[in-house]
C-alpha cells in the first residue's frame, strides 16, 4: 500500500482539528444563544404571570367571586394566545386541553399544544388559597434555533472553505524547505554530491538545512580524502612495484650473467658488489615499510630524550659516511629534553642526515642542531648542498618522490625516507618543515608543538 506523504497527512490532520474545533465552537455558540433566549422567554412569561396574579388578587378582594373572575381572565387571555387554569380545591376555570401534565407549584415544564411547544408555569396566589397555571407558546424559539443553526452552518461551510485554502497555501509554503531538503537528499543518493539544501531563513528548517549541508560537506571532504588516500596508495603500490622491480632485475641479471659466463676474479667481485648493493636497497625499502606499519599499528612509546645527546650520537654514526664524501659534519645550538620515542626519533634524524650528506658536494658541510625557536623546541639538520625549489619542497615527503631521480638511484635512495620522517613527526605531534634554496642548501626542522 502506498504511504501517504507527510504533507498530505499533516494537512488533513490539521484541517480536521480546525474544522472540529470551529464547528464545536459554532454549535456551542448556537446552543448558548438558544438557552439565553429560552431563559429570557421564561422571565417574560413569569413577569406576565405575576401581572395576572396581582390583578386577580385585587379583583378577588373586590368581587369575592372566584369562578366568575377566573372565567373572565381565561376568556381575555385566550385571545392573547395564553392558556390559563385556575385551581382552588377543584379546577375553577381552564382552557388548557385535558391530558396535559400540570407542573407542581413553583415549577415549570414544556409540552406541545396543537403541535406547538408551550411553557407551563404554576404558582400560588391569594395566600395559597388558589393556584394558577400559565401556558404560553414558545415554539418560535425552536424556529429561531433552527434558523440560527442554518445560518451558522452556512458560516461554518464558508469559513471551512476559506480555512482549507488558506491552510493549504500556508502549509505548502512552510513545507517548501523540507521538500527542497528531500530533493537535495534524493540528488545526493543518486550520486550528485554537489547538491545543497536551501538554508535561507531563520526557522528550524533553515537550521536543519545548515546541519544537512555541513554534514554533506564533511562527507564530501572525507570522500575526497579517501579518494586522495586511495590514489596515493595506488601510486605508492605502483612506485613500490617499480622500485622493487629495478633491484630485482639487476640482481637477476647479475646472477644470470655469472651463471652463463666465466668471469675473472675482478668481474666476479664487481658482480657480487652489484648484487649486494641492490639487495641492500631492497632491505632498506622493506625496513622503511615495516617501520611505517609499526607506527600505524602500535603507536609510539615515549620517554625523556636529551636533544644534545641525540645529535652527538647522530654525528658519531655518520662521521665516517660524511668523510667518505669529503663532507664535514658538525654540531650547533643548545640542549634540552623532550618527550618522544628515542628509536623512532633516531630514525628520523638519521634519514634527514643521510639526505643532507647525499645533497652535499665534496667539501660541503652538514650541521646537526637543537634549539628553542619562537618558544618551541626544535631539532634541525642543515646542509649547504644542491638545495630544492618550492615545488620540490611541496612534494618532498610524498612516497617515492625524488628531487633528483638519477642521483638518488645511484646513491641507493628509495624515495621513502622523508615519507617515513613525516609519519614519525606526526606520531610525536610535531611538524616537519623545510627551508631551501637551489645551490645554497637546505634546513630541515622538526618542531615539537
Amino acid at each position: 500500500m502506498k504511504r501517504s506523504r507527510f504533507f498530505e497527512k499533516s494537512y488533513f490532520i490539521t484541517l480536521l482539528l480546525f474544522l472540529v474545533l470551529l464547528n464545536a465552537c459554532i454549535f456551542s455558540l448556537a446552543l448558548y444563544t438558544h438557552n439565553r433566549s429560552y431563559e429570557s422567554a421564561e422571565q417574560v412569561c413569569r413577569s406576565e404571570q405575576l401581572v395576572i396574579i396581582e390583578a386577580f388578587e385585587r379583583d378577588y378582594e373586590i368581587s369575592g367571586e372566584a369562578d366568575t373572575l377566573a372565567l373572565s381572565y381565561v376568556t381575555f387571555y385566550s385571545k392573547e394566545g395564553i392558556y390559563l387554569q385556575f385551581t382552588g380545591e377543584n379546577v375553577l376555570q381552564s382552557d388548557i386541553p385535558e391530558g396535559y401534565e400540570i407542573p407542581q407549584t413553583g415549577t415549570h415544564n414544556t409540552a406541545e399544544i396543537n403541535g406547538k411547544k408551550h411553557l407551563f408555569i404554576t404558582e400560588t396566589m391569594c395566600d395559597g388559597k388558589f393556584s394558577i397555571t400559565y401556558a404560553k407558546d414558545i415554539s418560535h424559539l425552536d424556529e429561531e434555533l433552527k434558523s440560527l443553526s442554518i445560518s451558522f452552518m452556512l458560516v461554518s461551510g464558508f469559513a471551512s472553505i476559506i480555512l482549507a485554502l488558506s491552510l493549504y497555501f500556508i502549509q505548502r509554503k512552510l513545507y517548501a524547505p523540507l521538500q527542497k531538503l528531500r530533493e537535495a537528499t534524493k540528488a545526493i543518493s543518486q550520486g550528485d554530491f554537489s547538491a545543497r539544501a536551501d538554508d535561507s531563513g531563520k526557522d528550524e528548517f533553515a537550521e536543519l538545512a545548515e546541519d544537512f549541508n555541513a554534514m554533506s560537506d564533511k562527507i564530501n571532504r572525507q570522500m575526497d580524502e579517501l579518494k586522495t588516500v586511495a590514489e596515493q596508495k595506488q601510486t605508492m603500490l605502483d612506485n613500490l612495484g617499480h622500485e622493487m622491480r629495478t633491484p630485482l632485475t639487476s640482481i637477476y641479471g647479475a646472477a644470470e650473467y655469472s651463471f652463463r659466463h666465466t668471469l675473472s676474479e675482478e668481474e666476479r667481485m664487481q658482480t657480487l658488489l652489484d648484487i649486494m648493493s641492490e639487495s641492500k636497497r631492497l632491505q632498506r625499502i622493506s625496513q622503511i615499510l615495516l617501520d611505517s606499519a609499526f607506527i600505524r599499528e602500535n603507536g609510539i612509546q615515549t620517554g625523556k630524550i636529551s636533544a644534545g645527546g641525540l645529535m652527538v650520537k647522530m654525528q658519531n654514526v655518520f662521521v665516517l659516511r660524511a668523510s667518505e664524501k669529503q663532507v664535514k659534519i658538525g654540531l650547533a645550538g643548545g640542549n634540552f629534553e623532550f618527550e618522544g620515542d628515542e628509536t623512532l626519533i633516531e630514525v628520523l634524524i638519521a634519514n634527514l642526515t643521510e639526505n643532507a650528506i647525499r645533497a652535499c658536494r665534496e667539501g660541503g658541510e652538514v650541521v646537526l642542531g637543537a634549539e628553542m625557536i619562537d618558544g618551541v623546541k626544535a631539532l634541525y639538520v642543515r646542509d649547504n648542498g644542491i638545495g630544492m625549489t618550492k615545488e620540490q619542497i611541496e612534494h618532498i615527503t610524498e612516497p617515492f618522490y625524488r628531487t633528483d631521480k638519477a642521483r638518488s638511484r645511484t646513491e641507493g635512495g628509495t624515495g621513502l625516507g622523508l615519507a617515513l620522517c613525516k609519519r614519525i613527526a606526526e606520531a610525536h605531534n610535531a611538524t616537519l618543515e623545510f627551508e631551501s634554496e637551489p645551490n645554497v642548501g637546505t634546513t630541515a626542522y622538526v618542531r615539537f608543538i
